[in-house]
């Protein structure tokens, strides 16, 4: 069977789904919604949607009968790999058997830089150039912050190692998703994909908590801290050394239809990220 019709769910929950938990639904969405077990968030969408870093992904019958049956605020439950939804009257009203749906591996496969070809010679690279990025991100460009951003494109330990940088941009922006935690995960996949995050991640885990930005962008965030991110992000970045630029064009234009301006965000993130891999490998030919 395609992947594509196949019913998932991420990798990352194995680890959080060890024990039985108790919740409520978060939030709903046209064809997707969130439900809160605990301090994670657990993101359920049609086949439409990317598979979410924390999410499962159902047939797209079965997520429109649980859209139609559940609201903001109803209870659920989680016992024996299994999800309970329950209606205002205490009765089970959906119930999702995480057992029969297939694990989807969502982290960040580490790469080298190749030997062969520069970064800045990939077609990834120069299909990525042509997108006007800066003019459409959601992102506020205040001097401060294409400040922030030149220091992170041009990457190094001490730079990296401002508190200000992250705290500056955790949170920025409006939206379930603020512009600013959207760029961040775009710039740290790409930093992860070549092993260079690991001197200075450990700064940015103090700015990743609750009431410094949205729930749903904070799960997203906490997923990106364990080296896991959305489905359209790995696939897009896993193509970085492709020789196959239909591919590559189509899995941008994916991301770039990602929410309002996530997608949008999430590749100037990368862009910054590729800039300051093309400095470290300019570096290491010297």
């Amino acid at each position: 069977m395609e992947q594509e019709q196949l019913e998932l769910k991420s990798n990352y929950l194995t680890t959080f789904l060890r024990n039985d938990y108790s919740g409520f639904v978060h939030s709903v969405f046209s064809h997707s919604l969130n439900i809160q077990l605990g301090k994670q968030l657990i993101h359920v969408s049609d086949r439409i949607e990317p598979l979410s870093a924390f999410g499962l992904k159902l047939s797209n019958e079965k997520i429109h009968s649980l859209l139609t049956s559940v609201k903001v605020g109803y209870f659920v439950s989680y016992q024996n790999n299994t999800l309970f939804f329950y209606n205002h009257l205490n009765k089970i009203i959906s119930i999702i058997k995480l057992n029969e749906l297939v694990e989807k591996e969502l982290n960040i496969k580490l790469i080298s830089f190749s030997s062969t070809i520069k970064i800045e010679d990939t077609l990834f690279f120069e299909e990525l150039s042509k997108l006007p990025l800066k003019m459409k991100t959601g992102l506020p460009l205040s001097e401060q912050t294409l400040h922030y951003i030149e220091d992170l494109s041009t990457y190094s330990v001490e730079k990296m190692s401002n508190f200000s940088i992250w705290k500056h941009f955790i949170g920025r922006g409006i939206g379930l998703t603020p512009s600013g935690d959207d760029f961040l995960i775009g710039y740290i996949s790409i930093l992860s994909l070549f092993n260079q995050q690991k001197e200075w991640l450990h700064l940015i885990r103090p700015f990743v908590e609750k009431g410094r930005t949205t729930d749903i962008s904070l799960a997203y965030l906490t997923c990106l801290l364990d080296g896991v991110v959305n489905e359209n992000i790995k696939e897009l970045i896993d193509s970085l050394y492709s020789e196959d630029r239909k591919e590559i064009k189509q899995k941008l234009s994916k991301l770039l239809l990602f929410g309002h301006t996530s997608g949008t965000d999430t590749l100037y993130g990368i862009m910054t990220g590729i800039k300051a891999m093309i400095g470290i490998e300019y570096k290491k030919s010297e």
